[in-house]
């Protein structure tokens, strides 16, 4: 049965600053160009984004490591790649190190090659492993199974003409222990996988559809929902697939307390929109249990599921069908284990807006990264929200790793009603000048904050969406604003 929003805070932060800094010149949060965020984890105090850069627009691009500190601010940017084009698709940080899994054109085979990375803290790369054969192959997903071995999921094109599902299980170093595959017909993707207690592994992933890696693109209308359950040698225990007669695929699958499975995606053969996001509950043996869907009249498209540390569930998906533009946005929905709606928001910009991964925190809050297109320091930029178990806005910063005089900027409440609160935390001690515009470019509001103060400002302002911008002379910040 669909489960229709039907009603949003419309909460909204451009989170990349552009710092007008001579000295401090191709450092901010991405490139002048396009920088893509495929995953996200968190490892003690900080924050891990991995994904892709593009420096100039002739140039390949390469994999790229952000480490956030607990306020969102960006603390280290490694970029690594070959001499053809990569892309960094998901990561994992322990005490071992960072390892980061992904696609690359140079080495291996004279094609897309499964790339398996390691590097220290300090982003130096200690080895790189390849996997697959002499045509295409693609890393999406990766876990660290209880024993330290690592299982990567993706793609496969060697073993028939239109790619299967691909199962690579390593050491610890990297070196395979052994590989399968899974699929029969057209293109089949694996995008996430699980371990359960007894060492067997689930796979999630698409049975029938295309894939592009830097944007949602699903045309097969046959395409399913595939699962794979097989033992810890990676030997079949049942496959099953799921969906109706339209598009539907499974992006991400989690342990379900008490067993089973979420399994989260996107669905064309139910709900009332173009495409809906989907969650789904099956239990060990495959068996559907329920299946819920979210979203409005127009499209979604289901990215991640994770379950919080109060034990609810944060779904994450790209939106089209509440911004009144058609333009793309982050839609973040809070369930219970049930699948039932506590709160959904939307987040964005007033462009383009991609989502792409979440972690839970320790607070049973949330953070999430993406994409904006156009950005606003290149054509497309990284972007990172960290959400309270509310749904509100906690971290809105996203600054230059070298220049470290702004810790972050905090606008709250955001809906507002009749006033709002602004804190700049930084180590400079000139102040700012803050205005509001409308949605035609007419400041409706003006005003100074100094650094490192509370300060609360009422405005007697019409109910409705304003830009805010926050500048001095070294950079400008701007977010939206809106009035209840």
């Amino acid at each position: 049965m669909k489960n229709i929003i039907k009603h949003f805070s419309i909460l909204f932060f451009i989170l990349c600053i552009q710092l007008n800094t001579l000295a401090q010149e191709n450092k901010n949060y991405g490139t002048s160009e396009k920088d893509f965020a495929h995953s996200l984890t968190k490892f003690k105090e900080h924050f891990y984004i991995v994904g892709t850069t593009r420096k100039t627009n002739t140039s390949p691009t390469d994999y790229y490591v952000l480490q956030l500190n607990e306020n969102g601010g960006l603390r280290n940017e490694f970029i690594f790649g070959e001499i053809h084009s990569d892309n960094g698709n998901d990561i994992i940080v322990d005490d071992d190190g960072i390892f980061v899994l992904g696609k690359t054109w140079t080495g291996g085979y004279p094609n897309n090659d499964m790339l398996l990375s390691k590097l220290d803290f300090n982003g130096n790369r200690l080895w790189k492993k390849y996997y697959g054969g002499e045509r295409n192959d693609l890393g999406h997903k990766f876990i660290k199974t209880r024993n330290g071995d690592f299982v990567l999921v993706g793609f496969n094109r060697t073993v028939d003409d239109f790619g299967d599902v691909y199962i690579v299980r390593t050491d610890k170093n990297g070196e395979i222990i052994w590989e399968n595959h899974f699929g029969e017909r057209y293109i089949d993707h694996g995008f996430s996988v699980v371990e359960n207690e007894a060492g067997e592994l689930v796979i999630a992933g698409t049975k029938g559809g295309f894939y592009n890696p830097t944007s949602t693109d699903y045309l097969n209308p046959d395409a399913e929902i595939y699962i794979i359950k097989t033992d810890a040698q990676g030997q079949e225990i049942w496959q099953k697939t799921y969906g109706g007669t339209s598009h539907d695929w499974a992006k991400d699958i989690i342990q379900a307390p008490g067993g089973g499975y979420f399994v989260c995606g996107s669905t064309q053969s139910e709900g009332t929109g173009s495409f809906d996001m989907f969650l789904m509950k099956i239990d060990e043996d495959g068996n559907q249990l329920w299946l819920k869907t979210y979203g409005g009249q127009d499209w979604e498209y289901g990215e991640t599921v994770q379950k919080s540390e109060d034990n609810h569930l944060y779904l994450l998906a790209t939106s089209a069908s509440y911004s009144g533009n058609y333009k793309p946005e982050h839609l973040l929905i809070k369930t219970d284990l049930e699948g039932e709606i506590i709160w959904s928001n939307i987040f964005g910009s007033e462009n383009s807006d991609y989502s792409s991964a979440l972690v839970c925190t320790a607070d049973s809050g949330c953070a999430f990264t993406g994409w904006s297109n156009p950005g606003t320091i290149g054509k497309e930029d990284i972007v990172f929200y960290k959400i309270s178990k509310n749904g509100e806005a906690q971290i809105l910063s996203c600054f230059n790793p070298v220049n470290d005089s702004i810790e972050q900027i905090q606008i709250f409440p955001n809906p507002a009603k009749d006033s709002f609160s602004v804190i700049i935390e930084t180590k400079v001690s000139s102040g700012f000048e803050l205005k509001l515009f409308d949605l035609n470019g007419k400041m409706v509001y003006e005003n100074t904050i100094e650094p490192n103060v509370l300060k609360r400002f009422s405005g007697n302002l019409p109910p409705g969406a304003y830009i805010l911008q926050i500048q001095n002379n070294r950079f400008k910040y701007s977010s939206k604003l809106v009035f209840q």
